[in-house]
């Protein structure tokens, strides 16, 4: 259960919050269908695991929203880009790059969700300091944006996308597992893993 829905009436985020969360997770549904699903897992999936690193409350209801709202970028991202079933040429990685950006600008637009648009940015960074787009490396990542790294690859690889087939559960925990210290924070890794299979 959405960690927004534990929390006591007077606590809930404002209206405007959950006005242009829906908004945004209703166009990102219609551009790419059955998505939702994904990316309320997604937001489950991060509260949890923020939950269980000890996050204060309201970072977790933060973590969850940038969950949600991590791939919303992916929108300004051509079809032939995100569909395309082999590997991306120098140019189309260079467009489908700019995705973090992009969705940072979008939610900052927002007052309401301006504070997730640092974890957008940086959900793509890598513990290794070889991610995108600021190239950003360990402690200096947002323990929050790692926390989203890991659950969105978790997801992505359950997912069948044109350019690949959906792995199993194990596989999925074991990739994160070997990705630790170098794409992925390992103590969020280790987190996750413990959290996903308790």
């Amino acid at each position: 259960m959405s960690v927004l829905a534990h929390l006591h009436p007077q606590e809930q985020p404002p209206r405007q919050t959950r006005e242009c969360l829906g908004l945004l997770l209703k166009v990102l549904n219609e551009h790419d269908p059955g998505v939702l699903e994904d990316l309320n897992r997604m937001g489950h999936l991060a509260s949890d695991t923020a939950r269980a690193l000890g996050l204060e409350d309201l970072e977790v209801e933060r973590v969850e929203l940038a969950a949600r709202l991590h791939d919303v970028g992916k929108l300004a991202v051509p079809d032939s880009i995100l569909s395309k079933p082999g590997a991306l040429d120098e140019q189309e990685w260079e467009v489908m790059r700019m995705h973090p950006e992009i969705g940072a600008r979008i939610v900052a637009s927002a007052p309401s969700l301006a504070h997730t648009a640092e974890l957008i940015r940086s959900h793509h960074e890598r513990h290794d300091g070889t991610g995108y787009p600021d190239g950003l490396s360990g402690e200096e990542i947002p323990l929050s944006a790692a926390v989203i790294a890991v659950c969105a690859a978790f997801v992505a690889m359950m997912r069948h996308r044109p350019y690949s087939d959906a792995i199993t559960v194990e596989e999925a925990l074991a990739e994160l597992r070997r990705c630790a210290g170098t794409q992925f924070h390992p103590v969020v890794v280790e987190t996750f893993c413990r959290t996903f299979v308790a």
